[in-house]
């Protein structure tokens, strides 16, 4: 029997030349997709900045989870800088590890945040 898929939450804000979008994540029991994870807008530019924060407690993804940005091309933008974050701490991944992206809607991918359905996070992520 196949388990619930997760869910995402998108906002998606422009601040002049700068892009931010946070991903508000609840991983499902078969961990493996999050319907609605997708942005609407599409995007071009250099990856600035990307934070990972996970949920407190209970809530909280298993250690080492991964999270990976996918582009039109399946190529994930944080070139994999986004694996193995820690279940009780909030991450930061800098512009110098992080990729670009060219006119395309950006997927958010969380996998092995373990299968209660109620692991749970945000992502940031900055572009210019």
């Amino acid at each position: 029997m196949a388990g619930a898929v997760g869910t995402a939450t998108i906002v998606e804000e422009n601040y002049g030349s700068t892009k931010l979008i946070a991903w508000t994540w609840i991983g499902g029991t078969a961990e493996t997709a999050l319907t609605g994870g997708t942005t609407t807008s599409f995007y071009s530019g250099k990856l600035e900045y990307c934070v990972t924060v996970p949920a407190a407690s209970t809530e909280a993804p298993a250690d080492d989870y991964d999270v990976t940005i996918i582009d039109k091309n399946g190529v994930d933008v944080l070139g994999d800088a986004g694996l193995d974050r820690a279940t009780g701490t909030t991450e930061s991944i800098l512009t110098a590890s992080l990729g670009a992206v060219a006119n395309s809607r950006l997927q958010l991918v969380v996998t092995s945040s373990g299968s209660s359905g109620v692991a749970s996070g945000v992502v940031y992520l900055w572009i210019r």
